[in-house]
């Protein structure tokens, strides 16, 4: 019990941490100490575990990866734009891309279908020109980049979730993807109708009220983007993003590697504009301890008996099989942050519940949209504490621009498990 009470308790705590202003780092560690000291019903065995828990927290090769990439990214984003290139990207997509919207959706979207820890981090620098140029929140710019970011988790085959949810619920993994591809479709209408009508009021809005001035520099910036760019020009501006993304995809190398090499292409390109005080500058310590401290935590939730305990209490509860299998996934992925963690949690407990039904693919894809839902909503998500913390806004308000994309996607998928009951029923 006093598990769950410090699991739970932990979670508040961080929230209340991050509402309060205070730093990423701070909140996750403060949260850490609390699932530390309450991980088992024995005091002396939590303290006795807590040091040895944050050595192997520290020493994990996945935290060390997490925090080096985080390092190597910031200074990466930062020299991109410092020398102009973020800039010369935006101004590229956006010959081939006229549409604002379809182009700060694109981008994370596209980074979105690649297997990078917190890949969200890569797109936030990218769409925040042109985040800036629509005159969107920080909240505003989260959200899109965080919705974007994770919308082919459902489909696409190589999306790390979706290998192990093939692999625990014995479903092909083509299978679940094209039973999961409506989902995406109900996603990219509910993502569209959002945010084109909301940011063309806030971009209205805005024109209205813009001086001579204003738009003539919005004139003069639509006009640049009518040049087209030689062959030679965009094989330049997207080679830094192809070092750092692919190699590792089809190498057996690290993204920090890659990352090192796209920083070293990108000075060696730009040396009449590169300085050295770039890397000093673009070295973003607040997020990277940040990031640190999420590692911290998670280790400490998989350490702890919290969550385990709180899913067997549900399952005695004699609870409806539908309500557990929205909820139980739901709470792993919103505990842990982790969606792999939160299957590898919920799939074993549930999906023996189902195995004689011939409703099976629907309860799996029912247990994988609530576990998916937990996952992105969650505090712990580093994706979203990594955005949040770059567009310098709050939980809160990333919430409440979340809410409503969110409700239409569910209530999609609501819709989407009625017409595939009657299909498998029939």
């Amino acid at each position: 019990m006093i598990s769950i009470t410090g699991t739970l308790a932990a979670f508040f705590l961080v929230i209340y941490l991050l509402s309060r202003n205070k730093s990423l780092a701070t909140a996750m560690l403060a949260g850490s100490l609390l699932v530390g000291i309450t991980a088992s019903d024995s005091l002396t065995a939590n303290l006795a575990a807590f040091f040895p828990t944050l050595y192997q927290a520290l020493i994990d090769p996945i935290t060390i990866q997490l925090v080096s990439l985080v390092a190597l990214v910031t200074v990466f984003a930062y020299i991109m734009k410092e020398i102009s290139l973020l800039q010369e990207l935006i101004e590229i997509t956006r010959y081939f891309i006229s549409n604002l919207y379809l182009t700060i959706t694109a981008i994370p979207s596209v980074i979105g279908m690649l297997p990078i820890p917190g890949g969200a981090i890569f797109s936030a620098p990218i769409i925040a020109p042109l985040g800036e140029k629509m005159e969107m929140s920080g909240a505003r710019m989260t959200s899109i980049n965080i919705y974007y970011r994770h919308l082919w988790y459902f489909c696409f085959p190589y999306i790390p979730s979706l290998i192990i949810a093939a692999s625990l619920s014995g479903l092909n993994v083509y299978t679940i993807a094209a039973m999961h591809l409506p989902i995406v479709a109900i996603m990219i209408v509910v993502g569209w109708l959002y945010y084109t009508r909301t940011e063309s009021k806030v971009v209205e809005n805005a024109s209205r009220s813009a001086s001579r001035k204003s738009r003539q520099q919005r004139q003069d910036k639509e006009i640049k983007y009518q040049v087209r760019p030689s062959w030679k020009k965009i094989l330049e501006v997207i080679m830094p993003f192809i070092i750092v993304l692919f190699p590792p995809i089809f190498l057996p190398i690290e993204f920090t590697f890659s990352l090192l090499l796209g920083i070293i292409y990108v000075i060696l390109i730009k040396r009449e504009s590169f300085q050295l005080k770039m890397i000093s500058r673009g070295f973003d310590g607040k997020l990277t301890l940040g990031v640190l401290g999420i590692m911290i935590f998670r280790t400490f939730i998989e350490n702890s008996e919290g969550v385990f305990n709180l899913t067997e209490i549900f399952m005695e509860a004699g609870i409806p099989l539908l309500l557990l299998a929205l909820i139980i996934p739901f709470l792993a992925g919103l505990l842990t942050g982790n969606h792999v963690g939160a299957i590898g949690i919920a799939y074993p407990i549930l999906l023996v519940l189902f195995t004689d039904s011939n409703l099976y693919s629907l309860w799996h894809m029912i247990i994988f949209s609530s576990s998916y839902f937990g996952y992105v909503l969650s505090p712990f998500h580093l994706c979203n504490l990594m955005t949040i913390e770059y567009f310098d806004t709050t939980l809160k308000k990333y919430y409440r621009d979340m809410v409503i994309p969110f409700t239409g996607t569910a209530a999609g998928i609501m819709v989407l498990s009625i017409i595939y009951y009657y299909f498998l029923n029939g």
